[in-house]
């Protein structure tokens, strides 16, 4: 951003992994059991069908990017109103460029969800009322984070699919549509927040940070995992494209010297196929398990947790656990 000449409202994120089960339950909310989205006929069928939900995911999209960018408008209208950064704006220039800022969070969940109903026979599990709360699956399917372009090409599409959706709304003080795929440490209160998901992922569970694949899924190691991130297009994306990575010291060589020159390779390859923006971990699992049971040897152990750097010990036990679970890659 332009010191001076631009300035950004802010607009956090939108859950996509919870408005594909809002499609497949008609807009009924999996956890609340109301009807929250406009209400859609839902799905019935035992099995789920891609064609089905895709065509109610699209429409449960167009109404999801429509009420976010009106929400934003109210928002930013009702603060510029009532409070006006008037010190800060008298330091930029009369006519700036402003920008819209809007997110996605559970990208990868969506992603491996929409490949499960795809690619595996994903059969639904419903209540009494006849609310979609669960799903078995059966067989396999490609999981974001091994450079499989048959679900990498879901998650692309999804990023400018919702872009697209979001432009098609005009926003407050003509501000240019941006959107970022990063959500801090909100993926625990996302997914704590989501019902089960096609893709396996139970009621509760924490999604995968930013633009990460879920934990433990990305399987083919560390380049693998770093090449489906970095297919995701960075001009619908401009907000940024969090990818926080983490190896172990052991997988990049026996000494600093080939750690140091085997990761500055990685960070190049990663930059060359497009990916913009990494969060990297070096260290062993073990090392943040005993920080947990003994804090006072670890005042200094520093994390980058998903666009921010923090001291591992200041986090609550549930982000501790988060963090825990992610992938530690053992071989690049």
């Amino acid at each position: 951003m332009r010191i001076g000449k631009q300035m950004q409202f802010f607009g956090a994120r939108a859950n996509l992994a919870k408005t594909l089960l809002y499609a497949i339950n008609g807009g009924v909310d999996e956890i609340k059991k109301v009807q929250v989205a406009p209400p859609l006929s839902p799905i019935t069928s035992d099995v789920l069908d891609y064609d089905e939900v895709m065509q109610k995911f699209d429409i449960m999209m167009d109404w999801l990017a429509d009420l976010y960018i009106n929400t934003l408008n109210v928002i930013h209208y009702m603060h510029d109103k009532y409070s006006y950064e008037r010190s800060e704006m008298a330091l930029h220039d009369t006519h700036i460029l402003r920008t819209m800022a809007t997110g996605i969070a559970g990208l990868s969940v969506a992603a491996d969800s929409l490949s499960a109903i795809k690619y595996a026979n994903v059969h639904v599990q419903r209540d009494e009322d006849g609310i979609t709360t669960g799903f078995t699956i059966d067989g396999d399917f490609p999981k974001y984070g091994n450079n499989d372009d048959r679900v990498d090409a879901i998650a692309v599409d999804l990023v400018e699919r919702f872009m697209k959706k979001l432009k098609k709304t005009e926003t407050y003080r003509e501000s240019v549509h941006t959107l970022s795929i990063l959500t801090i440490t909100s993926n625990v209160v996302y997914g704590k927040k989501t019902g089960s998901t096609p893709d396996g992922r139970l009621r509760g569970e924490a999604f995968a940070p930013g633009a990460n694949p879920m934990h433990g899924r990305d399987s083919k190691g560390a380049l693998a995992s770093l090449s489906s991130v970095a297919k995701l297009p960075y001009r619908d994306a401009l907000d940024g494209i969090s990818n926080t990575f983490s190896i172990v010291p052991q997988a990049l060589g026996k000494d600093d010297g080939s750690r140091t020159s085997n990761l500055d390779a990685m960070l190049d390859g990663y930059s060359v196929k497009g990916g913009h923006h990494i969060n990297i971990n070096v260290f062993n699992r073990e090392t943040l398990i005993d920080a947990m049971d003994h804090p006072e040897k670890y005042p200094q152990l520093t994390i980058r947790v998903s666009g921010y750097a923090v001291n591992f010990i200041k986090l609550t036990r549930e982000q501790q656990l988060e963090v825990l679970h992610r992938t530690f890659h053992k071989s690049i």
